[in-house]
């Protein structure tokens, strides 16, 4: 029997070896693919984890005068609203937003008195279910309150509100 020619066996060979070319490079991509998602994993910041919303009602009865607070706290954010009905007075009702700090909230109350929407600056400190509201250190050429920016000066009320079941 006689051997093929060379050249034969060459033909043979070359879809073989291409193929086992094409099959290395092909797992070597796959391998090298695996190996990037698996950086993309480890180098990615973890999941944020949201805090859930609470709310919260406080309320503080003097005699004859009531101030209620209810808040949404979400994260650093604080809305709700806020009622001072003072007897003998016209009462304040309106809508409270603001930052939440280190147990310090303090925004913009924006409110209605004797049919005049109105807005001045509010803040509160927020423990163990109760709110102190701060007391401003001065009143400005408009008759607003102005408070310290730093939350270590400022000076509250002795006398809280008291966190209760929301009306």
């Amino acid at each position: 029997m006689q051997l093929p020619h060379f050249s034969y066996f060459q033909h043979m060979k070359t879809p073989y070896i291409l193929l086992a070319l094409g099959a290395g490079i092909f797992a070597s991509c796959q391998q090298q693919g695996q190996q990037q998602q698996t950086n993309v994993v480890k180098d990615s910041l973890p999941p944020v984890v949201e805090k859930e919303k609470s709310n919260h009602c406080f309320e503080k009865v003097l005699g004859r005068d009531t101030i209620q607070l209810r808040l949404t706290m979400h994260d650093s954010v604080a809305t709700g609203t806020l009622v001072y009905n003072y007897f003998e007075k016209d009462k304040n009702t309106g809508e409270f937003n603001g930052l939440i700090s280190n147990g310090i909230v303090r925004g913009k109350y924006v409110f209605f008195s004797e049919g005049v929407e109105s807005s001045r600056q509010v803040i509160f400190k927020i423990s163990d279910h109760e709110a102190y509201e701060a007391l401003p250190d001065s009143i400005d050429h408009q008759g607003l309150p102005v408070f310290n920016t730093r939350n270590e000066a400022l000076k509250f009320d002795n006398i809280p509100l008291v966190e209760g079941a929301c009306k």
